[in-house]
């Protein structure tokens, strides 16, 4: 999976701010590859419909995870993925 610096700019004006991390992953049992975001402290997304529309129309899937923690709460990270896995 490759993703253009442009795409990346497009996160940071949605988020309005670059306090974000991007890790590229490796998983043989869930389908391969993909693209991890995380926003800030593991913080949830608002206007969510819009992060998913950048990848989207880019042939993408977004996939929201979380877990509850018990010293810090609820984390949220979010899966980019190929649409065929």
């Amino acid at each position: 999976m490759r993703l253009k610096f442009d795409t990346l700019l497009e996160v940071q004006d949605y988020y309005g701010s670059s306090d974000f991390q991007v890790e590229a992953m490796y998983d043989e049992l869930s389908g391969g590859e993909y693209i991890m975001f995380r926003f800030g402290y593991w913080n949830e997304l608002y206007y969510e419909d819009k992060f998913y529309a950048i990848f989207e129309r880019l042939g993408y899937k977004v996939e929201k995870q979380e877990i509850e923690d018990d010293d810090t709460g609820w984390n949220y990270w979010y899966n980019i993925k190929n649409k065929n896995i």
